[in-house]
């Protein structure tokens, strides 16, 4: 499917029914980056089961002398996933609803970023911006990981500047309509989370038809129109619907950020 917009459907390899979900999901590289504990406890959690624990170097470990040892384990567990572990695929979108411990619900869509679309360069305006400054000196080992990689490992999360609700709420309304992929715990506290494919032609039509909307100068405009004096930057305008850290070939869009 040809899209308008820098955030489209994708090729979502998902592990088996028979893996469990409390082992195979772990949270992003970069989190808890000065608590080695926290990661080691992760470890213990997963054992010898399949996880994207394996797939990831986490930040924590990156100045250790045994970082480049990790990359090749990362590499042979893509490998071996890829045969063995990754035996169901969405070629769309997966809508994603995470309960957090407090009962509060984050909606959101799992899909592909157009890195053309993406700069972290200051004072670039792309449609896809980042939200905080990025760390150079942390590319290196994350190159290191992408050469020769079997596997696309997203950990990116971009916010849509959606105040009327119509990018993600609406295929919410319909999961009654879609197949549930998974649902359960997630490791050390990370809440619930259940996922469902998008795969419905006129669903991805819908999903972006609503971001080319986001995306309009017009709409833009009727948001900020304090800046409706500002000349766009040639090239990429003023019109900015993503927010987020683009570290990754696949991201999620959030209906309802944090503060």
């Amino acid at each position: 499917m040809k899209t308008a917009s820098c955030f489209g459907p994708a090729h979502i390899l998902l592990p088996g029914e028979d893996i469990p979900l409390e082992k195979w999901g772990c949270v992003a590289c970069d989190q808890f980056t000065s608590d080695r504990a926290y990661w080691e406890q992760a470890d213990a959690a997963v054992g010898g089961c399949p996880s994207t624990l394996r797939l990831i170097l986490p930040e924590v470990y990156l100045e250790d002398k045994d970082a480049a040892q990790r990359v090749e384990n990362i590499h042979a567990a893509m490998d071996e996933y890829s045969r063995d572990v990754l035996t169901r695929a969405v070629d769309g979108f997966v809508y994603v609803e995470r309960t957090e411990q407090s009962g509060r619900v984050r909606q959101g869509l799992v899909g592909k970023i157009d890195l053309e679309a993406y700069s972290y360069e200051k004072g670039a305006r792309p449609a896809i911006r980042p939200s905080e400054r990025t760390v150079t000196e942390r590319i290196p080992p994350r190159m290191a990981v992408r050469r020769g990689a079997a596997l696309e490992t997203p950990h990116v999360m971009m916010l849509a500047d959606d105040p009327g609700c119509t990018l993600i709420e609406p295929i919410g309304a319909r999961k009654s309509e879609m197949k549930k992929l998974y649902e359960g715990e997630l490791m050390q506290g990370g809440g619930h989370i259940a996922g469902w494919a998008v795969e419905d032609p006129a669903m991805l039509a819908q999903i972006d038809a609503a971001l080319a909307a986001l995306g309009s100068q017009e709409a833009f405009d009727a948001r900020y129109p304090q800046a409706g004096a500002q000349s766009p930057d040639a090239g990429c305008g003023r019109r900015q619907p993503f927010a987020g850290r683009s570290q990754s070939l696949l991201g999620g869009a959030e209906s309802h950020p944090d503060p």
